[in-house]
């Protein structure tokens, strides 16, 4: 008697649990389109409104001009007589007071606030001989490029008229027109800029790289090359991985609490300073520096050093002279990474700088970064959302820049090595 045994393939499914298994990859495709959808919709939504909010705000006016206004407060003289002038103007548009010899537009400043400006003021104006201080002053004024009128207080018959920034150009030229006398005239700059915060980011993003490089690449070298497998070397790793998972806040408490008293200590300076700021973003880029390094130089073929050896060259010629040159893709990489977590860190500098947003920088002295300016706009009791999304703009485009540098210095390092 023969007994005929069914041998069952194992790669062959019946048909319900091809179906069951068809169904649960058509789900885990359509999960993962959905959700990566959703974060490009997301993430382009973001772009466009930080961009058709800030475009109109991002000028080089914006970008190069203070944060704080200056005022200036003018008088007409008390024997000033209007004789028959005629005036030139060589700006078109706006409204010109054909008495004063002057010429107002209408326009915003960098806070998106209305304000008159000065277009034009004729060489033979009368604005050109009012006076600093009171009407009996001496010392005239003739700088009015980018001012605008904040107040002005004016005789016409024996009526005093009061004006200000929120009236129109046109409403001013008319009582400019029908008086004789200008009691009081508050001239402004155009305040908001952000010339404090851009350069405060670039003097933390320097001393923070001259700092940490130098440290960050020394501890990947010795951690890749030198290190030997033990209890030491594995908390140390151990804890430069906690170091990168810290929250930033903290590294703020830390530079309040540390790096405030100690630059106090040494400059003579009175809370955070940009040097505070530098040796707490030090400390939280560190590890980012020496990971990334470090995984360069583990990720060259042993060869290399190997034969280096070989051929004579001593550990450090080898270090220095095929190690590092061959990783330095790596090592700008962490470099990148670096300068943007610097340009986008603002909770730790809160602590660390300050929030005070200054015009005159001082190494010694509190500031605030483009990151902290914008939180500065937004808790605002009226927030400036038209000003952090042109700061964000900025920020974006600086990151850009820095991404493609990245590819471009790798490329080339790629290449060059790879044809020696």
């Amino acid at each position: 008697m023969k007994l005929k045994m069914k041998i069952s393939n194992p790669f062959k499914f019946d048909d319900g649990m091809s179906r069951k298994r068809r169904f649960k990859d058509i789900f885990r495709n359509a999960s993962t389109l959905i959700f990566s959808l959703l974060t490009l919709v997301t993430l382009i939504y973001i772009i466009v409104y930080i961009f058709a909010n800030g475009s109109s705000t991002l000028s080089w006016q914006f970008i190069t001009s203070d944060y704080q206004e200056v005022s200036t407060s003018l008088y007409s003289r008390s024997d000033l007589n209007f004789d028959d002038r005629t005036f030139d103007f060589n700006e078109d548009g706006g409204e010109i007071s054909e008495k004063w010899g002057v010429q107002l537009v209408d326009g915003e400043n960098n806070l998106g606030e209305h304000v008159v400006y000065f277009l034009e003021v004729a060489d033979n104006s009368y604005f050109n001989e009012l006076v600093i201080g009171s009407n009996t002053a001496t010392e005239t004024y003739n700088n009015y490029d980018g001012q605008y009128i904040s107040n002005l207080s004016l005789r016409v018959d024996e009526q005093i008229i009061t004006l200000s920034s929120r009236d129109s150009a046109s409403d001013i030229v008319n009582y400019l027109d029908q008086s004789n006398e200008i009691m009081f005239m508050e001239i402004c700059t155009v305040g908001g800029g952000i010339r404090g915060s851009l350069l405060t980011t670039i003097y933390l993003i320097l001393i923070t790289l001259i700092i940490a490089i130098p440290l960050g690449v020394c501890a990947a070298i010795y951690l890749a090359l030198y290190a030997k497998k033990n209890k030491f070397t594995m908390i140390l790793r151990s804890l430069i991985d906690m170091t990168s998972a810290i929250p930033s806040i903290i590294f703020g408490f830390i530079g309040a609490l540390v790096f405030i008293p100690f630059m106090n200590a040494v400059s003579g300076s009175n809370g955070g300073s940009i040097l505070s700021g530098a040796l707490t973003l030090t400390i939280m880029l560190i590890s980012t520096i020496v990971k990334t390094t470090e995984e360069s130089i583990i990720a060259l073929p042993k060869g290399y050093m190997d034969s280096s050896l070989a051929l004579g060259a001593s550990r450090t010629e080898t270090v220095f002279k095929i190690i590092l040159p061959n990783a330095l893709p790596g090592i700008i990489t962490s470099i990148i990474l670096s300068i943007g977590r610097i340009i986008g860190e603002s909770a730790a500098l809160v602590f660390a700088i300050g929030v005070s947003i200054q015009d005159n920088i001082s190494l010694t002295g509190s500031s605030t970064s483009l990151a902290v300016h914008i939180w500065s706009l937004l808790k605002l009791e009226n927030p400036n959302y038209d000003a952090a999304c042109a700061i964000s703009i900025i920020i974006l485009c600086i990151v850009l820049v820095l991404c493609l540098l990245t590819k471009i210095i790798s490329y080339r390092f790629n290449k060059k090595f790879k044809r020696s």
